[in-house]
Order: structure tokens, then C-alpha cells, then sequence
């Protein structure tokens, strides 16, 4: 029997390993402890930010703008908690309800918005400077889940938003509720997000509101948001690309407002509209690409339209697609945009019904939608099946070798699974000088985001003899995996580190299949890395010069031959561009080979909101594989290049992870020669982005891939529209060398800096010049 959410019951354990004083720094804190009462009537608002800031923490003081020292679980038992201002949502912070009863975080009369602009403010203004604390595109790794946050408290006329969110990669939101202002012509807004490079929300429902969320970031996936009684459900600020899944929007006057000419594009997946009177209303014509072809490109896939007056409106107010009155309108496929099968550009808005361009995977769903799952919290689960490695020897500090009491937890958590037990891998650094193994069916949960798995040593070091810092099954294994809430890393030069290596074969023997939710790898930048700017500042200036001690990972994750059905959600593989710990953000120069390397022969593999960046050879990679779903994926090439160029210090080919041959495939460009229809050159020995070979039902729903420096140097990627200078030449390359290729697809391609935007064989088939966007350029389908 659970007698209440095991996260109140259990041992807390967990230690902020590299902080100044990790003997008594917490970093679990439950705001009753606190101070706070949660009865509705007392004032929470000191409380729960005590319980934040507690522990000369990384604030809103203007003296930190990152840290991985001060992490922390905040936690909310059941109840109503007043707040008469902000609650300051400081970095690496991670604010968790008991899902079994949500808290409610209930603004009051007469809220003060001088302390910042939301219920929940995530990253405060300075209102001297008009600047965020934090720069909106380094705020990573926070999480907000299971609350309900209501502002009906307050007047309608009062400018309040639930949620202030300004966020970047390694964030999410889920299981939220925003309970706002129902009055006609009201003020309050339920999340307001103005700015980022993210990110992940999942299983929100906001009630009213002038507007539920207003968005805008570089790049977003969003997943099961249901808006109710809003008079705008979501009003686009600005994007690069967004990617909408399983929304339902129900009696809101607008639906989708995408007519800022900021906005560049979306995708609308699986989704529904109802009783509303403007479904879209976007930027975009009806009648010609105009000067920039692709601004406001729109994809829709299986959408339910129910008496909707306007289903979509262009820039002009001309109804493109006709309401549906009371009868139903399915859309089938939807394209507004460029459209490349596979050469073009072709300029289409299709209307419903075209299916020719949208052909989904069957085993890539769940009935008629794509197959999606949250990430579990165990809420039925007693704290006494909980498992913390600390019982098993595990010290966690960054300092002594945790290689043997991992193997040992690790091999006891599968053995109890059968019993319902769950590994809590309490935060620290386990230090690991070999590899462990995570064997058979296991439940593995780490704790805000701060439990890290950290290969060290001469084990890894070796480029010619690779080995995984965590071995997720031995190769051919079945079983079934969730792991969530944990990072991978290395420390020091360890130049032959697979960070992760996942074999399992799906069992089939549970109502889903693996799953890894919020699993992240870092390379370098934080503290206890060994691998910071004392050791690896960037040197512009210096030709071709490797720090060979800053050389410190082999492959970031690799899904093997073997492998099926992997379900992954919210991960970031993240080769560290600046010193996070460091206030002046200072760039340094780590060296990873591979990103995200996919060589399963079956699938099938989701991977909903996935970012790898800064890898030498490529970001992601597909190698004879199949039935693959990959929406949002985002990359940036690294830093530092051409200088020196790909594949150094990676210079020795494996052929059996193929790959790229930069020789080869720079040959013609090196000689001097030019792209196809280019007016310009620029750098070909870049790291691909997206390399997709002798591959089949692949579907990829939103790519953001991102070329902005040469040799740490932005004049490459400046004005974007009209721009004339590009970072690098290529950057997608999709080949069928078998002829045995078929099914590949992706929607909603965004770039910046290269010319090609896709190679497809040896052909560049889409350049820069034809698909300008607000910023970049974008295409809304290539088929090959």
C-alpha cells in the first residue's frame, strides 16, 4: 500500500559533489521544512524561495549566470501554497509537486509583480540593465512538474503570466495545469517564454487567459498541451521552427496566432481544433513565397478540424483552408512551404487530403497518431522498492572509483524487477574508471538532473580501443529499460569513450517499449571535468593546435545492430562550447568524434526532442536502419572549426561505425571547384549535422541545424537574409548506396549557414538562396 509519493518517504542521500562545501550542501528540499504551511490562507512566498535559494545558490544577484555546483530538487507535498510575488526559479533548479495530489502554487489578491513577472518566474528580469539574469540560450537543465499554478486571485486586467520561462536544452515542463482568468478581454497569460534555444513540454492543460502560452524560442517540441476557453491558445512570438504534437485546443477564439513576421515556421502533428473560430492565422501567402520563400511554412499531419469558422488564414485574411462548420474536417496532409521530391524548389499550399507526401511508418504508431510516452514518476510505487547505489558502496563524491558498487547496484536492480523495485541513483558524481553495465529489464531514476555517471582514467583514453562509459544490455540481450533523470560524462582526456552504448532488444514484454526520458550526455564545461578553460580555453589564433587533454569522448551514443525499440524523450548530447561555471561564459575547445549514431537494423527508435552538438565527424547519423521517428532534432557544428578541420584529431576512419570520409567527400571543393548553382564557397571539412545512409521509413518532423562560427568567428552566419557569406558547404547528406533505400523524409528542414542544405547522392538539391526564412533558411518537405 503507498501511503504517500515515495519522493516525501525516502532516504535523501544526494550530494552537489563539486561544490565548495558538499558535506553540507542539500540538495533535496521539501518547502515545508522550510517553512512553508500550504493551507491556502498563510503567505508561502519567503518560504519556498528560501527553500530555493538556500545554499549561496547560483541566483538572480547578477554575480552567477550558470553553475552545476548548486543543484536541487525543490519539492511541493499536496496543498495550496498563497504567494503574494515571484517564486525565483533559480539554475539547475528542479520544482516537483507530488503527482498523486498536485499543489497548487495560487497567486493573491494584490500580487506584487516588482520581484518578476510570473507566478513562477524562471529567469528574472534586471530592471536596471532591461536584461535576463540568465542569457536565455545557456538556462539548461531545470524541470517544473506535476503543480497546478493559478492567478484567478487576481483581476483580469492584472499583465500576469503563470510561468516565465526563458529556457535552453536539458529543460522541460510537464504534468502542469494553469488555472487563469475566464472574464472576457482578460490580461493573464499561462506561460510566457520570450526567448532560448529548447526544449520540451509535455502534458499541460491551461483553463482561460488572454493567451494559455506565448512562445518564443529558436526551436521547441511541445507534446500533449490542451487549451480550454482561451481567447488566443497560443500566440507564436517568434520561432526558427516549433513542432506541436497532440494539442487540443477546445471553444478558444484563435487557435494558433503564427502572423508576427518573426515566426518561421511550424509543424502541427496529430492534433485537434474545436468550437474554435480561427484555427491558424499565419504570416505566410497564399500566393507566392514573395522575397523570403519560407517565412511562416506550415505542415500539418493528421489534424481534426470541428466547427471551426476559419481552419487557416493567410497574412492577407484570405481563408486558405475553408472552415468546417459543424461537420468535422480531417486533414490527411497539409503543406505551406517549399517542397523538394527530391529536387525543387516547388512552392505549394495543397489543401487537405494530399497523402502522397506524408507517408507514416505504421509501426511508428500507436492507433491513427504517432506513438508518444510520458516520462514515469512511479507514483504507485511504496518508497520501500526504492534502491539507492549508496547502499552498495557507491560514494558518489567525483573522487574514488564507483565502478564495482555501480555493477553490483545495477545488477540488483535487475534482478528485482520483477518485484516492482526502481534504482534512485542519488545525485553525485560516480566516478567510473571501466564500464557498467545496466543488464536484463531495469527502472533507473536519478535525482534534479545532478546524478552523473563520470568515465575517468586510462580506461578510456584510448582512440583505438573504444569502450562504453555505461553499456545499456550486453549485445543481443533482451529486455526493457526506463531511465530518466541522469546524465553521462567524462573527465579529463578520454579520448576513446563511447558514452553510451545501448544494445537491448525490445522484450515485448511490457504495454510499451524502453524508454529513456531526460538522459543527457556532457563532454567537458563543468566543474570536476578537468575539462574547463584552465585546461581547454579556445585558441583562435594558434593553426591547427590540439589539446590533446581535451580530446574527451570517442562517440556519444550509439544504438547498436543489434538494439529495437527504444523510446527516448527530452535528451541533449552536449560537447561543451564555454565553461558553464564561468561568469564571462569564456569559449573553450573539447573534442568529441561522433554524436548520435543510430545502426539499429529494425527500430523502432523515437527520439521526440533530441539536440547533439559540437561533434567532430557529425551530429547524427542513421546507418541501415528503419522505422525511425526523429522531431525536433537541433545541432550546431562546432566552434572551432575549420580550425582545426574535420576529421582532426579524429583522423583514422572506422569503417565499421562508417564513417564520413571527408577526402572523399571534399575533394572536388578543396580543388577549388563550387556547389552547383553557388555564387560562393565556404569551408566543406565541417562535421555533418544529419547523415541518413542506406536507410528506410525514416521520418524526421523538424531539424534546426546550425552553422554559426568559423573558428569562433559569428561573420559567417551574420544576415542571414540576403546574407552573402555561409560557415560551411554542406550540411545533410542522405545517400542510398544499395539501392535498397526508401521512405525518407523531412519536414520542416531549418539551416543556418551552409550553402546545400541537402546532399542527396552526390547532388546538392536544396541551396541557401531558395528558401529564405526570418532567419536562416528553411524547407517544408524533402522526400527522397
Amino acid at each position: 500500500m503507498v501511503l504517500a509519493y515515495w519522493m516525501e518517504d525516502i532516504a535523501h542521500q544526494g550530494i552537489a559533489s563539486f561544490n565548495p562545501d558538499p558535506s553540507s550542501y542539500q540538495v533535496f528540499r521539501n518547502v515545508r521544512e522550510y517553512g512553508a504551511i500550504g493551507d491556502g490562507v498563510a503567505d508561502d512566498t519567503a518560504a519556498i524561495n528560501y527553500a530555493i535559494s538556500a545554499g549561496g545558490r547560483c541566483g538572480f544577484d547578477g554575480t552567477c549566470v550558470g553553475s552545476t555546483t548548486t543543484p536541487a530538487t525543490v519539492y511541493f507535498p499536496a496543498g495550496t501554497y498563497l504567494v503574494s510575488s515571484a517564486i525565483l526559479d533559480s539554475y539547475y533548479t528542479q520544482l516537483i509537486g507530488d503527482p498523486t495530489a498536485m499543489p497548487v502554487i495560487k497567486a493573491a489578491p494584490g500580487f506584487n509583480l516588482e520581484n518578476g513577472i510570473g507566478v513562477i518566474d524562471g529567469d528574472k528580469y534586471n530592471f536596471t540593465t532591461g536584461q535576463l539574469e540568465y542569457l536565455d540560450t545557456n538556462v539548461f537543465c531545470r524541470q517544473i512538474r506535476n503543480l497546478v499554478i493559478d492567478t484567478t486571485n487576481l483581476a483580469p486586467n492584472v499583465n500576469i503570466a503563470g510561468l516565465h520561462w526563458p529556457s535552453a536544452q536539458a529543460t522541460s515542463i510537464q504534468n502542469v495545469v494553469f488555472r487563469l482568468s475566464e472574464e472576457a478581454d482578460n490580461k493573464h497569460i499561462g506561460i510566457f517564454m520570450e526567448g532560448g534555444s529548447g526544449g520540451y513540454l509535455g502534458d499541460l492543460v491551461f483553463w482561460g487567459g488572454q493567451v494559455g502560452a506565448q512562445f518564443g524560442n529558436q526551436q521547441y517540441t511541445t507534446r500533449n498541451l490542451t487549451f480550454y476557453n482561451c481567447q488566443t491558445a497560443i500566440q507564436q512570438l517568434w520561432d526558427w521552427f516549433w513542432v506541436y504534437k497532440d494539442l487540443t485546443i477546445t471553444n478558444c477564439v484563435v487557435g494558433i496566432n503564427m502572423t508576427a513576421s518573426s515566426v518561421g515556421s511550424a509543424i502541427i502533428l496529430d492534433s485537434v481544433f474545436y468550437e474554435t473560430t480561427i484555427g491558424i492565422a499565419t504570416n505566410s501567402s497564399s500566393v507566392g513565397p514573395g522575397n523570403m520563400q519560407s517565412q511562416g511554412s506550415i505542415i500539418m499531419e493528421r489534424v481534426n478540424f470541428g466547427n471551426v469558422e476559419y481552419i487557416l488564414l493567410d497574412a492577407a485574411n484570405t481563408e486558405i483552408i475553408q472552415g468546417s462548420g459543424y461537420s468535422a474536417t480531417y486533414i490527411t496532409g497539409y503543406i505551406l512551404g517549399n517542397v523538394y521530391t527530391p529536387t525543387g524548389p516547388e512552392y505549394v499550399f495543397t489543401g487537405p487530403g494530399n497523402n502522397s507526401w506524408f507517408t507514416s511508418p505504421a509501426v511508428l504508431q500507436n492507433g491513427n497518431r504517432y506513438y508518444a510516452r510520458s516520462k514515469p514518476q512511479y507514483e504507485d510505487v511504496p518508497a520501500s522498492l526504492f534502491y539507492s547505489p549508496r547502499s552498495f558502496g557507491a560514494k558518489g563524491d567525483g573522487l574514488n572509483d564507483d565502478t564495482g558498487a555501480l555493477n553490483l547496484f545495477f545488477q540488483y536492480i535487475s534482478r528485482c524487477f520483477d518485484q516492482g523495485c526502481v534504482g534512485f541513483v542519488d545525485a553525485g558524481y560516480y566516478r567510473v574508471t571501466d564500464t557498467v553495465l545496466i543488464s536484463g529489464s531495469s527502472r533507473l531514476v536519478g535525482e534534479a538532473l545532478a546524478s552523473v555517471i563520470m568515465g575517468s582514467g586510462p580506461g578510456f583514453s584510448d582512440m583505438n580501443n573504444p569502450r562504453p562509459v555505461v553499456q545499456v544490455g550486453q549485445p543481443s540481450e533482451t529486455g526493457y529499460i526506463e531511465w530518466s533523470d541522469m546524465f553521462v560524462s567524462t573527465q579529463g582526456g578520454t579520448a576513446g569513450a563511447i558514452l553510451i552504448e545501448y544494445n537491448i532488444e525490445d522484450c515485448g514484454c511490457q504495454t510499451g517499449p524502453p524508454g529513456m526520458w531526460d538522459v543527457h550526455i556532457r563532454v567537458g564545461g563543468f566543474a570536476g571535468s578537468q575539462l574547463q578553460k584552465e585546461q581547454c580555453i579556445s585558441t583562435p589564433d594558434e593553426i591547427d593546435v590540439i589539446n590533446l587533454q581535451c580530446v574527451a569522448a570517442y562517440l556519444g551514443m550509439h544504438i547498436t545492430a543489434e538494439a529495437s525499440g527504444l523510446y527516448m524523450e527530452n535528451n541533449w548530447f552536449w560537447v561543451a562550447d564555454h565553461d558553464i561555471e564561468d561568469h564571462d561564459n569564456t569559449p573553450i575547445s573539447i573534442y568529441g568524434g561522433r554524436g548520435f549514431l543510430i545502426d539499429s537494423q529494425s527500430g523502432p527508435v523515437w527520439a521526440y526532442a533530441s539536440a547533439a552538438e559540437h561533434w567532430t565527424l557529425y551530429q547524427y547519423q542513421l546507418h541501415k536502419t528503419e522505422n525511425i521517428y526523429m522531431g525536433q532534432i537541433q545541432t550546431e557544428t562546432p566552434y572551432y572549426q575549420p580550425n582545426p578541420p574535420a576529421p582532426y584529431p579524429f583522423d583514422l576512419i572506422n569503417i565499421s561505425l562508417n564513417d564520413p570520409d571527408f577526402d572523399e567527400d571534399c575533394a572536388v571543393l578543396d580543388s577549388g571547384g563550387m556547389i552547383s548553382g553557388a555564387n560562393l564557397t565556404a569551408p566543406c571539412r565541417m562535421a555533418w549535422a544529419l547523415r541518413v545512409i542506406d536507410s528506410s521509413n525514416v521520418v524526421v518532423y523538424g531539424a534546426g541545424l546550425y552553422s554559426f562560427f568559423n573558428n569562433y568567428n559569428t561573420t559567417c552566419s551574420d544576415g542571414p537574409y540576403g546574407g552573402s557569406m555561409r560557415c560551411q558547404s554542406r550540411i545533410v547528406w542522405i545517400a542510398d548506396d544499395t539501392g535498397t533505400s526508401e521512405n525518407v523524409v523531412v519536414y520542416d528542414l531549418f539551416t543556418i549557414g551552409t550553402i546545400s542544405m541537402i546532399t542527396y547522392g552526390d547532388t546538392d538539391v536544396a541551396l541557401w538562396k531558395d528558401n529564405w526564412n526570418v532567419f536562416g533558411e528553411s524547407l517544408a518537405l524533402f522526400q527522397a
